[in-house]
């Protein structure tokens, strides 16, 4: 047992929990009116998964806690403390501990719902940091108000790496994936048996794939997923079941060698170090396969309902960076509109993007109790007289979301940035990733520049994508913060762009660019207090953005791309202005996505460049005009295509793009725009138009992406 305090009882370590059930049982019944009906089974599957955090002195139940999520959300089940031990604090001891065992999995938020008369309850949490961020109605039966309660947990320091010890076993290569809008999920066969068979848990299946209909989350599968289903299916030819599998949207493929590797840590790790039975088994293989290329994909989760892939999920986490959990708990985080049979709708019609006067900010801000300091700082030119830029996205009768960016002047001018959307706008993750994107430009389009995002209480969608661009919280918790390059970095201009950095922001690169750039590779920074840390190669980007590193021996990409398209994909038109593109938003997300066939897949390499050609044919320039970082592609059928990756796309009609059922879509961010389009002619003279003169996708090695935004952007901004 590990102490909490000592007048307080100890919190009952996993494997005693067990002896408690009856106890636990007997204290959720009690309090059945208000938390709900849940049955001694369910319990016993909390304790199994880690779920159910338990605080007790002598053998006796004192209160305990059980929680749920999807990595890195979390959410709070019920809280429940035994009537003798009330008003002892044992309440707040179950928070606390949870908060730090979330925090210690690099969990982002937590969340609870509570009812707007259960006024104890909303001051509880209140008290334990928890903020109000929207409401919604309850069920018909009482007719009230659940009122949602968000509490923000502690995430990395910029400048605190150095303090972070690592161990090999938590680094396994595989850079943690976003955690911005419509994660991907991978699922197993059994969670697609209850969808296509009449079985016990079909209808929370019918749940899952309707939230995925709904474009709040994206499912697919990976390709051990066919392979397993082709291994049991006595009829491969005229199988619905499994003609209906292959139409499902697919992982892309993984390099084997690394597969392979990884599933069999995965085995060892599930199956084998805990001698189970099933190790070595078919289907325990299978498993590991499923989980190593999901894990590789960057797919947020897994979905399963194996109890031992359950249970693992917290070990899963922490070494191989991918959570494991149940369709009940994915449901349960999903807002209600996803599992509806009527979505609320997601248009961007009636909405637009422009500069807002001062006293709409200021009443903006007033009205979503904003503190005074900083209406005065961000709303008062006569106290910030230098650089501003004010922005608000609003329909035609008010804002509904706001960005500001003040600019010092000086030597190291560190740039302040405030975003605020409203957490009742079914877009408020929209407004805020195109608000953050955009104003990190801003502060960033001269010359590198340290930015402090100010950490607002409440506003969890601004947080979930400021951490998804490369902002990281403060040790005060009061900002975020982040250095933004704001442009390509490369070896021709990599000795600049680090004495740039070191000048402006105190942040130190390696003198000159490391020539090795596997992704185990760690690099040496220096941060601005002077403290050295080593960090992955592969999240340098992430690190700096906006901007693309073009490594050594990492290749590239170039594709073609209509005019039509080009303009509102890529924001490339010489008079693009940034109005909102009416039923097509993908302008005002900072990831986008690019369609093509799938025969592409093998040259779309993850974390690479992908250069865009406008095609003369189309009435374009006929050179390249942008490039991006490839964040990850998916095998999707037209047929299915989700609202999410529509919204993210301009193109009205899939089927030209592929001569086949599918289509690859390949999602991008850390996109610019070439100051100095790159054209055919000087393609050619490189050997970088391929055969047919970019009709098609051409495999560029880095040597010759580095040629071509040298020409493109060193030139053109010299």
């Amino acid at each position: 047992m590990t102490s909490a305090r000592k007048s307080l009882g100890t919190i009952v370590e996993r494997d005693h929990l067990i002896r408690l059930l009856p106890a636990i049982v007997a204290l959720a019944d009690s309090e059945k009116e208000a938390l709900g009906f849940w049955p001694e089974n369910s319990i016993s599957e909390a304790i199994d998964r880690g779920r159910l955090i338990a605080l007790a002195a002598d053998g006796e139940l004192w209160g305990y806690i059980h929680y749920s999520g999807v990595f890195p959300h979390a959410k709070v089940q019920q809280i429940a403390t035994s009537p003798g031990q009330r008003r002892q604090g044992v309440a707040s001891i179950l928070i606390r501990t949870l908060v730090a065992k979330l925090e210690s999995h690099g969990f982002l938020s937590l969340k609870a719902e509570i009812a707007e008369t259960l006024a104890g309850s909303l001051a509880f949490y209140r008290s334990n940091g928890f903020v109000e961020v929207m409401s919604r109605k309850g069920g018909s039966a009482r007719n009230r108000a659940i009122l949602v309660h968000v509490r923000e947990l502690e995430s990395d320091n910029l400048f605190a790496f150095a303090d972070r010890q690592q161990t090999a076993d938590l680094d396994l290569g595989i850079k943690r994936r976003s955690v911005g809008e419509a994660p991907l999920y991978a699922f197993d066969l059994n969670v697609y048996f209850d969808l296509v068979r009449d079985r016990r848990q079909s209808d929370k299946a019918r749940a899952l794939f309707g939230a995925a209909l709904a474009h709040q989350i994206r499912l697919t599968v990976a390709d051990e997923f066919a392979l397993e289903l082709r291994r049991t299916s006595a009829d491969r030819a005229n199988d619905p079941v499994l003609q209906m599998a292959l139409r499902l949207p697919r992982l892309p493929p993984v390099d084997c060698e690394r597969r392979d590797e990884l599933a069999a840590r995965v085995h060892q790790m599930v199956f084998v170090d805990p001698s189970l039975s099933s190790a070595g088994s078919t289907q325990s293989l299978s498993d590991a396969a499923h989980i190593a290329h999901a894990a590789l994909s960057r797919a947020s989760a897994f979905i399963t309902r194996d109890k031992t892939l359950l249970a693992a999920s917290g070990s899963l986490l922490d070494q191989v960076g991918i959570d494991i959990i149940s369709v009940e708990e994915i449901i349960s985080l999903l807002p209600d509109e996803a599992t509806s049979e009527t979505p609320a709708p997601r248009s961007g019609t009636g909405f637009s993007f422009g500069e807002a006067s001062d006293a709409e900010l200021a009443a903006y801000l007033t009205a979503a109790m904003t503190p005074s300091g900083l209406i005065e700082e961000f709303c008062d030119l006569s106290v910030f007289s230098t650089g501003r830029v004010a922005r608000a996205i609003r329909s035609s009768d008010h804002l509904l979301a706001i960005g500001i960016l003040l600019v010092p002047q000086g030597m190291q001018p560190i740039a302040r940035l405030l975003i605020h959307a409203r957490e009742d706008q079914p877009d408020a993750g929209l407004f805020a990733d195109f608000l953050i994107d955009r104003l990190t430009r801003d502060a960033a389009s001269v010359h590198p520049t340290a930015i402090e995002l100010i950490h607002v209480p409440g506003q969890s969608s601004v947080s979930r994508v400021a951490q998804s661009r490369g902002f990281v919280r403060s040790r005060s918790g009061l900002m975020y913060q982040k250095i933004a390059l704001g442009r390509p970095l490369m070896e021709p201009n990599w000795v600049d762009c680090a004495a740039e950095t070191r000048r402006r922001t105190g942040f130190s690169l390696p003198v000159s660019m490391p020539i090795s750039t596997l992704e185990e590779t760690e690099i040496s920074l220096v941060s601005p207090g002077g403290q050295s840390f080593a960090y992955p190669a592969s999240q340098l980007t992430d690190l700096l953005s906006p901007t693309i590193v073009i490594w050594p021996g990492k290749n590239g990409v170039i594709v073609p791309i209509a005019k039509t398209f080009a303009d509102d994909l890529l924001g490339t038109a010489p008079q693009h202005t940034f109005a909102f593109v009416e039923a097509k938003d993908a302008a005002f997300h900072a990831r986008r996505a690019y369609v093509s066939a799938p025969r592409n897949v093998p040259l779309m390499p993850v974390d690479g460049p992908i250069l865009f050609y406008e095609s003369s044919r189309t009435g374009g320039r006929g050179a390249v005009v942008a490039v991006g970082r490839i964040v990850d592609c998916t095998l999707q059928p037209k047929a299915d295509l989700s609202v999410d990756s529509q919204r993210r796309l301009v193109v009205d009609d899939v089927d030209a793009f592929s001569a086949t059922d599918d289509i690859l879509v390949t999602s991008f961010d850390n996109l610019f725009a070439l100051p100095a389009p790159v054209p055919l002619r000087y393609l050619k003279a490189i050997d970088a138009a391929g055969n047919a003169n970019l009709i098609s996708a051409v495999s560029l090695s880095s040597g010759k992406v580095t040629q071509i935004l040298t020409q493109g952007w060193l030139r053109g901004i010299g």
